[in-house]
């Protein structure tokens, strides 16, 4: 088994089949042949081999029978397609995000999903002055506040019903929603107006936050108003979930995606 420094553990035949596609990556059009990649990635003839005869039965590299060289194979476009939209995508939402910190005197943050479970931040806005700070590379689940909340109304209602209803919800401070029937209700309010409310239900300060979808519906980035209470509270919440919310449709609109119909 291989490990990295940090002990992560990683599968010797993927790291062996990124250093193929790497290599053929670098040598562009010209491509290499399997003695080439042999000395490049350092891996054995056999693993090479077998590597190289997979990757080419899933059009991940195509090999020309004349000249035996290796090139990247087709099933690799759509996949760099997506992951383009989706540096477009973030792109265009920290330059949309970016300015409303100031403008609304808020802390604003961008946080993107890591699985059906969980959400990193992976970038943060502050105003002039005292705010509510925010850590990136934090991480939130479906019961931590509005981003948690977010998670949740993503999730298909009975699927959404079915995991608050399965667990004890957690009281992170007493205005936390405990009840999993008041949960539940405030996860369809979600979904029907675009945005989330956090009463201090994850600590002291407010917060709102609505999502971005994917082209397949799916969610792909989520983003974050805090404020203290003294701040954010009463009708500026439903203010901010607006202007997050039309953030969001924003965003998704420059990419050619649909505003979901609420």
């Amino acid at each position: 088994m291989a490990a990295r420094p940090e002990g992560k553990y990683q599968v010797p035949a993927v790291v062996g089949a990124i250093s193929v596609l790497n290599e053929l990556a670098s040598s562009g059009e010209a491509g290499a042949t399997q003695s080439e990649l042999v000395q490049a990635t350092e891996l054995s003839k056999s693993t090479l081999h077998n590597l190289l005869s997979t990757l080419e039965v899933h059009g991940f590299v195509r090999r020309d029978t004349n000249s035996r060289q290796y090139r990247l194979g087709p099933a690799l476009i759509p996949l760099g397609n997506e992951a383009t939209l989706q540096v477009k995508l973030v792109r265009s939402t920290l330059d949309l995000v970016a300015p409303l910190a100031g403008e609304y005197g808020l802390s604003f943050a961008v946080a993107q999903p890591i699985g059906p479970d969980e959400m990193r931040i992976i970038s943060r806005f502050y105003p002039p002055g005292v705010h509510v700070g925010i850590t990136v590379g934090s991480a939130y689940g479906p019961m931590d506040g509005a981003l948690g909340k977010i998670l949740l109304a993503s999730r298909d209602a009975s699927e959404a019903t079915k995991l608050i209803k399965g667990r004890k919800l957690p009281a992170h401070t007493r205005a936390t929603i405990t009840s999993p029937d008041s949960l539940i209700e405030e996860i369809d309010e979600v979904r029907s107006r675009g945005w989330s409310v956090s009463h201090g239900e994850l600590n002291e300060n407010n917060a709102v936050a609505s999502g971005i979808l994917g082209a397949d519906g799916e969610l792909e980035l989520v983003l974050l108003a805090l404020g203290f209470p003294a701040q954010l509270d009463g009708e500026r919440l439903d203010e901010i979930g607006a202007v997050l919310r039309g953030t969001a449709e924003a965003v998704m609109a420059s990419a050619g995606i649909a505003a979901p119909d609420r």
